[in-house]
């Protein structure tokens, strides 16, 4: 509850009205004479790692002189909307935009009209399917589903004395870039080093709220040899742990993606084994430097990748997660 009060008191210095769709407002704080208009269009509102991704954004902005411009859907589910506000966005012909595409196809055009209107576009987060950009920030998401399924053996192993045993898998959404990509690390990882690790499913929630719920209750019904679960993104991860919860089920070697309240509660309450975080402040600020760097006409390096961290409960504990669990909060305190 506390990390959530200050989540919000902080992100009430933002221009609030702009995250529900496409009223956005100057969230640069004060920029001044001779700022570069920047538009920084993310996935969804409704998310915190997104809420993290653009106080970071401002903070740089802030530093920075830049007046920011951000906007997003309420919903990931809501492609179309993202499509709108990126089209509002070139219209109001900014010095650069900074994109996190929800799915790789559907804002290829515009994003190309963009970047032939000499409006250089910074991708963060997920692919697009164009090499037309500025330059992509990201994690590796492959490497983060590596990553995942090498802790899913490890958490086996602890749980059970071998990494071996079924597992089920959710992703919220397919078609998605970077979630494509970890389910691609993930199954590529579990066949070429643990071939004694089965996935008995891998389901997709269609990018609607509630469906994980419903999908791991059915997993824990349909499969009781059922040793594992991995959940690609935090609003998987966050109702993989409710399911979990409401079942009292703490005997499943559990690896979830992201830093989501419930996934953050049930790693500190024995339902996660590891959170397999990604890095949205750095890749914020990195998204205002490397979108003024465009800007200036530097040449910029196709793929930058913004790093990952795998998070255990003892880490949580002794608080040296706090950098990547709670940013807002570690940043403030460092005072920028």
């Amino acid at each position: 509850m506390i990390r959530r009060l200050v989540l919000a008191a902080l992100l009430g210095t933002l221009a609030l009205p702009s995250l529900p769709g496409c009223d956005g407002k100057d969230a640069g704080g004060g920029a001044g004479p001779g700022a570069k208009k920047i538009y920084l269009i993310v996935k969804a509102s409704e998310s915190e790692f997104w809420q993290i991704v653009l106080e970071g954004a401002r903070q740089a902005a802030k530093r920075r002189n830049v007046n920011l411009i951000a906007q997003s859907p309420v919903s990931e589910a809501d492609v179309s909307k993202q499509i709108a506000i990126l089209e509002t966005a070139i219209a109001a012909k900014p010095d650069a935009i900074i994109l996190a595409p929800t799915v790789a196809d559907s804002l290829v055009p515009a994003v190309e009209r963009a970047m032939a209107a000499k409006i250089p576009v910074i991708v963060i987060d997920s692919g697009i399917s164009t090499e037309n950009i500025a330059s992509f920030l990201a994690s590796d998401n492959v490497a983060l589903g590596r990553l995942s399924a090498d802790k899913m053996a490890e958490a086996l192993k602890a749980k059970t004395g071998k990494a071996e045993g079924e597992i089920a898998c959710v992703t919220f959404m397919s078609g998605v870039g970077s979630l494509e990509a970890r389910k691609k690390g993930f199954l590529d990882q579990l066949a070429a080093r643990y071939p004694g690790i089965k996935v008995v499913d891998f389901q997709d929630a269609q990018g609607k709220q509630g469906t994980t719920l419903n999908i791991v209750q059915n997993y824990l019904t349909a499969h009781p040899n059922l040793k594992g679960v991995f959940s690609n993104n935090v609003n998987a991860g966050d109702e993989t742990v409710r399911a979990l919860d409401m079942k009292k089920k703490k005997d499943l070697a559990v690896v979830v993606v992201d830093s989501g309240p419930q996934e953050i509660w049930g790693l500190g309450n024995g339902y996660v084994d590891f959170v397999i975080v990604q890095k949205p402040w750095s890749m914020a600020e990195m998204g205002v430097e490397y979108a003024l760097k465009a800007i200036a006409g530097e040449k910029l390096p196709k793929f930058v990748d913004t790093g990952i961290m795998a998070i255990d409960p003892g880490m949580l504990k002794s608080g040296a997660a706090d950098e990547f669990l709670k940013p807002i909060e570690f940043h403030a305190k460092k005072g920028n």
